[in-house]
């Protein structure tokens, strides 16, 4: 009898816990949900672009608005004085193509001229003075030049991306071999590990870091370029475009060509470039402070 009694306890003493647990659990887990909402909401990118749209509005308020229109006429101006227009396809399809152009063009020299400074000193001394010199002249003077030697043609451009963007690619390349480990290398090589695997296994996962950075910067270079190359050298173009409405005294169209060709970049930076990165730098610990 006593045996049953207490098991009896026992079980009423599970069943009360259980109840009193369950609606506890139950209410970490929607605190938990409640505050990843939150942290969504609040996240600091998030806040960074509601303040961005905070101060224009306050701007907008205490300039003239042909000035500095508020951004529900610019965002209007983008879908029906950008989008919607005739040409649209075109001038944008121009401008990628001299981007993509200019910037394969400099990534390659850029390249190729940092690995092989890193890799000889002979290089190293002869490349010098051209990433120097490549760094000091001016990007508005490369514009000049080319508009001077080509024309107003589509090559312009082109030509002023890459002159301008290949010695900050050679850099990040030229510094990237230099940071390899001398320690691994010799190390393959006295366990007779053949050149291409040291290339492939050490070298590549060294420098490839340095490869997204001159990718990111060498390309975010490029667009202005372009842009400011089409504003001084070509018939066509989201530069083009800008240059035209900065005529015609229309703030309001001239800042929604640029905010749709920046939103367009941050595109390819957050769904190209950070995808990219985070498939090949997966390896890689990410330091928190």
């Amino acid at each position: 009898m006593l045996n049953k009694e207490s098991k009896k306890r026992e079980k009423v003493i599970e069943q009360s816990t259980e109840g009193e647990i369950l609606p506890r659990a139950r209410g970490k887990e929607s605190d938990t949900i409640l505050k990843t909402r939150v942290a969504k909401v609040f996240h600091p990118k998030v806040m960074g672009i509601i303040w961005i749209f905070i101060l224009w509005e306050i701007a907008s308020l205490i300039t003239p608005e042909n000035l500095f229109p508020n951004p529900y006429v610019v965002f209007r101006a983008v879908i029906f004085g950008v989008i919607m227009k005739e040409g649209f396809f075109f001038h944008v399809g121009m401008t990628v193509l001299r981007i993509i152009i200019g910037f394969g063009i400099s990534f390659s020299i850029g390249m190729s001229m940092g690995v092989l400074m890193g890799a000889k000193r002979f290089w190293e001394d002869f490349f010098t003075d051209y990433v120097i010199i490549g760094l000091t002249i001016p990007s508005l003077a490369w514009a000049v030049i080319g508009v001077l030697w080509i024309g107003l043609k589509p090559l312009t451009p082109v030509f002023a991306t890459a002159m301008i963007v290949f010695p900050y690619v050679a850099i990040n390349f030229w510094e990237g071999v230099k940071d390899v480990e001398k320690d691994l290398v010799d190390m393959g090589r006295a366990f007779d590990v053949r050149k291409r695997r040291i290339i492939r296994h050490i070298y590549i996962p060294s420098i490839m870091p340095f490869t997204f950075a001159a990718a990111r910067i060498g390309f975010s270079i490029s667009w202005k370029i372009v842009i400011v190359g089409e504003v001084f050298g070509a018939s066509n173009g989201i530069g083009y475009m800008i240059y035209y409405w900065y005529h015609m005294f229309s703030m309001r169209l001239v800042l929604a060509w640029l905010l749709f060709f920046t939103v367009v970049m941050l595109f390819v930076e957050y769904f190209i470039f950070k995808m990219l990165e985070r498939r090949f730098l997966a390896w890689r610990p990410q330091a928190i402070l």
